[in-house]
């Protein structure tokens, strides 16, 4: 899902060069089951929770289409003169699926990325693609969602540095929050950053890496019933491997990740407080596990792939169980629903997603079909957030068909 761009241009009398580019795309969507998902299910999560009206009919197990050009988008890569001996660029790219909900068709910013190239060395400053988010790791899916919420997803403000080790290379961090989160708050209050370090070996053929990434985050300055200022903080500690194998017919990628406070990465889990009566809020980070592998085909006119994930949420690590508490889950599948703890609460334990997919691409078009069956396990919420009673699986079968014209 990266933009390829080849159109140069160059102003007068500088010598800085403008390569534009970007995508149109148009994509048609037709679900069996109302859906959790993002700007008019442009991008789909998960199926929804039952919803029983008196006589017992599920108002949820309804069709639904819809068809949409906002994921179209543009941008720009910018060379100019070498700056302190480093090959000096930048990358501005956006579409048109806005920042909220109510916000759809608008222009938004996707990556505002510069970044300075010497031989081993590269510095990167602004918002791309976290370091979690491996473009060349991206699943080929036709669901405009890739990996998510299978794979860490997001785009942060950062600064980055990559050391060439040989076939090595070293990755370390500093990451800060703003897209794919329903709440940036915490994330300021912490007043420090996220920290990241990875490393993979590349050779053409094959990649193999290690990640992990740490967040230390302030959910709030006051809580209670008497709204008591309140310290409490929370860390979350992320791992993830990842591998990419080309071989003459067939292209594999896949990841393995076990994520804390994976809410923040558009992932099943997110973090859960705890009140006790003429107390403050305490707050324990919930653990998830996903998994996700992508077959591609290395053909040029017939393109068939397919896609697997599963995901499981484990729960918070700490659970406040003590009689009277009152529990309340935080983060973005909290907020879309997905995740929920305690009393009235349903909440997921496990998702998967089976999607084949053919592509068709001619010249600098592509017409592009899938066929995705998904499967959402809802049930009364504990107050780890997982899900022991009166269970229900939500099932949902989603066909695309979407048309890309590069330019």
């Amino acid at each position: 899902q990266q933009v390829e761009l080849k159109n140069s241009a160059q102003i007068k009398n500088t010598p800085i060069q403008f390569d534009f580019g970007g995508f149109i795309r148009h994509d048609a969507m037709f679900d069996t089951r109302q859906t959790v998902d993002v700007r008019e299910a442009a991008v789909v999560l998960w199926g929804k929770d039952e919803n029983r009206d008196p006589n017992g009919v599920d108002l949820n197990d309804a069709t639904q289409f819809q068809m949409l050009g906002i994921l179209s988008r543009a941008g720009v890569k910018i060379s100019g003169p070498d700056v302190l001996g480093a090959k000096a660029k930048g990358y501005l790219e956006g579409d048109f699926f806005g920042n909220a909900e109510g916000g759809i068709n608008e222009f938004r910013l996707r990556h505002a990325w510069v970044t300075l190239d010497w031989k081993t060395t590269q510095l990167g400053f602004g918002q791309f693609w976290h370091p979690l988010t491996i473009p060349e790791l991206f699943p080929l899916t036709v669901n405009f969602s890739g990996g998510a919420p299978y794979m860490p997803y997001n785009r942060n403000p950062q600064i980055r540095l990559t050391q060439k080790l040989g076939k090595f290379n070293l990755m370390l961090a500093a990451v800060s929050q703003r897209d794919f989160t329903s709440n940036t708050e915490p994330y300021i209050l912490a007043s420090v950053p996220s920290g990241h370090l990875q490393v993979n070996f590349k050779t053409e053929k094959f990649t193999i890496g290690l990640a992990g990434h740490y967040e230390h985050i302030r959910p709030t300055l006051s809580s209670g019933d008497g709204n008591w200022y309140s310290n409490e903080r929370l860390n979350s500690v992320t791992a993830m491997a990842y591998a990419k194998l080309k071989t003459k017919p067939v292209t594999i990628r896949a990841e393995a990740t076990l994520a804390q406070n994976g809410a923040s990465f558009v992932m099943l889990g997110g973090y859960a407080g705890y009140t006790l009566p003429g107390e403050i809020e305490t707050y324990s980070t919930m653990n998830t596990q996903a998994y996700w592998i992508d077959i591609a085909a290395n053909t040029k006119k017939v393109v068939p792939g397919l896609f697997v994930g599963y995901s499981q949420n484990d729960g918070a690590t700490d659970p406040v169980e003590t009689a009277g508490v009152s529990a309340q889950t935080y983060g973005l599948t909290s907020l879309v629903g997905g995740i929920g703890a305690g009393d009235g609460a349903r909440t997921i334990n496990h998702i998967y997603r089976i999607a084949p997919r053919v592509d068709f691409p001619v010249n600098n078009f592509m017409f592009r079909t899938e066929v995705e069956y998904s499967l959402a396990e809802w049930g009364d919420a504990d107050l780890s957030g997982l899900a022991t009673a009166n269970k229900f699986d939500a099932v949902n079968w989603r066909f695309i068909f979407a048309t890309v014209y590069k330019f």
